[in-house]
């Protein structure tokens, strides 16, 4: 973010021009970045409904004989 850089006519106005400014833009990146992957989380059902699809802790069988077998289906 120098001052005749190739990136202070477009950021320039957002976060100014000299020592600091890229730290400042590198800021104001991270953030929309991470609002927008908050934004497409909700968006994605499998994400939204995550407490009802998986089963609480204390819900799921504590030993793996407790976990019921398949059974094969005949013909």
């Amino acid at each position: 973010m120098r001052a005749n850089g190739s990136l202070s006519g477009v950021f320039g106005g957002l976060v100014g021009v000299g020592p600091g400014a890229g730290m400042a833009l590198i800021f104001i990146l991270c953030g929309a970045c991470g609002a927008l992957t908050g934004v497409l989380g909700y968006l994605v059902p499998a994400v939204r409904r995550v407490e009802d699809l998986l089963p609480d802790h204390d819900a799921a069988p504590a030993s793996p004989a407790e976990i019921p077998t398949p059974v094969a289906a005949s013909d």
